[in-house]
């Protein structure tokens, strides 16, 4: 049997290939339900990975050196979800110049991401404004009020489902696109606020 010098991890608190076992092993020790495999050449790890070689092809930028901050902010971004009988929402606003350019909100149509309740509309708002801002070519502060919204991306919270996985990878893939701001809830901060009833009026739930 050959020596293995690449590992391939699909389950574990960090996704992708690793060229030596102490850094696969740092990310599937302790994690339930890790699934990962050893191969002698990376084409042979890309292949079981499934062809996703487009999201981890530079493991290093994308899993180990993400940004803290990016050199330009063209908006700045809130983003919010919503939960209410069963369905999810999800809100946003583009700002500039302290005024809202652009916004957009909706309901998401995902019964089994439905059961993470409000978090899988803070999700899907972050995706949108994300996707936006690659159509317009812009650089966004996304400003958010749940913790794992960033804490995810970064590796400091494990994505245990395949709904926080698959925001991983989507979010690591433009990691050029945006850096992250903790803001919090209810707390008056004016378009935390804003998104927060965009995300609630998509459900129908007033905000008086």
């Amino acid at each position: 049997m050959g020596k293995k010098n690449y590992y391939a991890v699909k389950e574990g608190a960090k996704l992708g290939i690793f060229s030596n076992w102490p850094e696969c092993q740092a990310s599937v020790k302790g994690y339930k339900g890790a699934v990962f495999k050893g191969f002698e050449t990376k084409a042979e790890a890309l292949e079981w990975l499934n062809g996703r070689e487009e999201v981890f092809a530079d493991l290093k930028v994308n899993l180990n050196e993400l940004p803290d901050s990016i050199d330009s902010i063209d908006y700045e971004v809130y983003t919010d979800g919503s939960y209410s009988n069963g369905r999810y929402s999800y809100g946003y606003a583009f700002i500039k110049d302290a005024q809202v350019v652009f916004e957009s909100n909706g309901v998401g149509d995902d019964l089994e991401a439905a059961k993470m309740r409000n978090v899988a509309g803070e999700i899907a708002a972050v995706q949108h404004a994300v996707e936006k801002a690659k159509k317009l070519e812009a650089r966004i502060r996304i400003y958010h009020d749940y913790s794992g919204i960033s804490l995810w991306v970064t590796g400091d919270w494990q994505a245990k489902n395949k709904f926080t996985q698959a925001y991983v990878k989507f979010m690591r893939a433009h990691h050029g696109l945006y850096e992250f701001k903790k803001v919090t809830g209810h707390s008056g901060n004016r378009f935390n606020d804003y998104v927060d009833r965009l995300a609630k009026e998509a459900l129908g739930i007033s905000t008086k």
